[in-house]
């Protein structure tokens, strides 16, 4: 069996799916013994097609039939409209999608385009290897650890780590700027992958290790990223920065020297209105260098 993902985004990281396509055929001197279709972002959880599933079971590799069952997974789809897209766009997608990767399975292709190692903002390795017990909410406290620094919330629970962080624990380094997932102005660190707050329910907080834009200088001294957004100028309005320099770092402990189009990859998910992201990007350059250095 083969298979493949296609995910339809405004933006290639940290962009929540306009729509997302898993498909996998198991195949048999060119005749489909199998196929599984899954969709995301088109219905309140993630979906099978199973009518088409069941319409290529044992139906050739050919366009036809690849055609039809794009259709046929296209109506199991049922999106909404929002700001991301329309119902009608999202549907469309489905079938554009759905064809294309079959299309990509059939002919050997599906790998192309993806990166051999694409850039998860996750770090070097995750904190988060021991949970603890779950608890009831809000009777019990959140119990974390931000920058270092134990805190306890009676209150905030129905809020989002944002929120939470902002409000109650005073540290407003942290951005909101669309409060859905699309502008990465909220990034912060949960349990050592970059995550956007905004998306968070406060009670994850409860156990993990939480790093803001307050966290990233040590001892004093700012972070290398940090530096050279100030000498490169890579900053204009400011309201997005935070979230660019914590995307920023975190791609630098994942790769200490990363390539243009990595640091590309790495701030997709951050949206600038002001600087064009040459400097930015040149900023985050300069930072890598000088970690190679050290």
């Amino acid at each position: 069996a083969r298979g493949t993902f296609i995910k339809l985004a405004l933006r290639r990281a940290q962009a929540i799916s306009v729509i997302d396509a898993a498909l996998i055929l198991d195949i048999e001197a060119d005749t489909i013994k199998a196929a599984s279709i899954t969709l995301g972002a088109v219905a309140p959880t993630i979906i099978h097609a199973v009518e088409a599933e069941q319409y290529l079971t044992g139906k050739p590799l050919t366009d036809d039939v690849f055609e039809e069952a794009a259709r046929i997974t296209m109506n199991a789809a049922k999106p909404i409209d929002d700001v991301r897209g329309s119902a009608a766009y999202r549907r469309e997608m489905v079938r554009v999608c759905t064809q294309r990767g079959l299309k990509a399975i059939r002919d050997g292709h599906e790998q192309n385009g993806m990166p051999s190692e694409p850039i998860l903002l996750w770090g070097k390795e995750s904190t988060n290897g021991t949970r603890p017990a779950s608890e009831q909410f809000p009777a019990a406290a959140i119990q974390t650890t931000i920058n270092g620094k134990k805190y306890s919330f009676t209150s905030g629970h129905n809020k989002t780590l944002l929120r939470l962080l902002r409000e109650d624990a005073n540290l407003i380094g942290t951005k909101e700027g669309c409060a859905e997932g699309e502008c990465g102005a909220c990034t912060v660190f949960l349990d050592g992958k970059a995550v956007m707050a905004c998306l968070v329910p406060a009670p994850r907080a409860h156990g993990a290790e939480i790093v803001t834009v307050e966290g990233l200088a040590t001892d004093g001294e700012l972070h290398a990223v940090q530096e050279t957004f100030i000498e490169h100028g890579a900053v204009q309005c400011g309201y997005c920065t935070p979230g660019f320099l914590m995307s920023s770092a975190m791609l630098l402990e994942e790769k200490s020297n990363p390539t243009r189009n990595e640091i590309e990859q790495a701030i997709t998910g951050n949206l600038c209105r002001c600087t064009g992201y040459y400097k930015i990007v040149q900023a985050i350059e300069d930072a890598g260098n000088r970690i190679q250095e050290t």
